[in-house]
């Protein structure tokens, strides 16, 4: 029986690309400041991180640990906004 890994890791991977795109658009439209320029940080390293892993496949563990820390982040942006 097949595994169900490769399905759930490209959808993890989906979710944490998409978030991210989200969350840099966010912190675009919102006015300059030592929070946005920190989360915008945030964001560029997730990304970073992200690129690598065409290369460097992660573990289950750093792409679950990836996901949560964008999500968050992608919070973050929202409640800045408001």
């Amino acid at each position: 029986m097949p595994s169900d890994e490769p399905r759930l890791s490209s959808t993890r991977l989906a979710i944490v690309e998409q978030s991210l795109v989200d969350t840099i658009e966010r912190l675009r439209d919102l006015p300059p400041g030592p929070r946005v320029r920190e989360l915008r940080a945030k964001a560029e390293g997730f990304e970073r991180a992200l690129r690598t892993w065409s290369t460097r496949p992660p573990t289950e563990e750093q792409r679950a640990t990836l996901l949560k820390l964008v999500l968050e982040l992608n919070v973050e942006a929202i409640a800045l906004g408001r």
